[in-house]
């Protein structure tokens, strides 16, 4: 009953997570914009336009020359934006900075962070250590599990396969 509880929990968690989670719209890199989907849209319709174009030489040549404008254009926009993200994501703040923390250890200014061990047992005392909060929480989550009852079960049950 308490496993068919927790997976039930589980599956409506899930389902609400990817419900709840927003879904990308085209491009996911973060130095995508608006103006780089205007251009590669346009770059591909004219590159498609050029590829069409086969019967009229002197059209197929100035189409040729638009595609390879517009593509170009469009790597150099991509490259800018690529750079530009990349020097906005160097110049973070130095509270957000990858090597703030690198920093603090090297120079040992770090805090140790407190964690909560302690929980509190049905007759009112309190857990002193990881370990007794770790027992804690398996005997209150598992409190019929018995060493002696899950081997015999387990031998059972190779007996039966055996005999299949």
């Amino acid at each position: 009953m308490l496993e068919d509880t927790i997976q039930t929990t589980c599956r409506e968690m899930y389902r609400f997570k990817e419900k709840s989670k927003p879904k990308p719209k085209g491009r996911t890199v973060p130095w995508w914009t608006d103006e780089l989907t205007t251009m590669s849209k346009r770059t591909n319709a004219l590159r498609r336009r050029f590829q069409r174009t086969t019967n009229n030489e002197y059209l197929r040549e100035s189409r040729k020359r638009q595609c390879n404008k517009a593509k170009a254009d469009y790597q150099t926009a991509i490259r800018r934006e690529k750079t530009r993200s990349w020097k906005n994501y160097c110049t973070v703040t130095a509270a957000n900075s990858p090597w703030n923390e690198v920093y603090k250890i090297a120079t040992g200014k770090t805090r140790n962070k407190q964690t909560l061990t302690t929980l509190q047992r049905p007759d009112g005392t309190v857990t002193e250590t990881t370990e007794e909060t770790i027992e804690l929480i398996l005997e209150h989550l598992f409190p019929d599990d018995d060493f002696q009852i899950e081997q015999t079960s387990k031998r059972r049950l190779g007996d039966r396969r055996n005999n299949q």
